[in-house]
């Protein structure tokens, strides 16, 4: 997992910076992260059945894909895909990075 959220970490800030070197070029970038999705993900992953998956109810594909697609055409560079994600995305800004690291290994056992 830590090669994991490593990648993903580089994707949303390569993303902002791509995104800001691009504007008013035509072009846009937008990351889109959807959290918990009711995909064939975590069975191919082996984590359906981790805390978190059993804990959390996933957001709709189709919810997630709408979200996406509606902050692309309005040029956004990063959209987190429903409110119980942003909170956890804010909440994870304030806390201390020992503290996240240990609650997310926490949750994927």
């Amino acid at each position: 997992m830590a090669v994991y959220y490593a990648t993903k970490a580089y994707v949303i800030s390569f993303s902002e910076a791509l995104a800001n070197e691009l504007q008013g070029t035509g072009v846009s970038v937008t990351c889109l992260c959807p959290g918990l999705t009711d995909t064939e993900f975590q069975t191919r992953a082996g984590t359906e059945r981790t805390t978190l998956f059993r804990r959390t109810r996933p957001m709709d594909a189709a919810t997630v894909a709408r979200d996406g697609y509606r902050a692309l055409m309005k040029g956004k560079p990063l959209v987190i895909s429903g409110i119980r994600n942003r909170l956890l995305m804010e909440s994870l800004r304030v806390s201390p990075r020992r503290v996240v690291t240990a609650v997310s290994r926490k949750f994927l056992e």
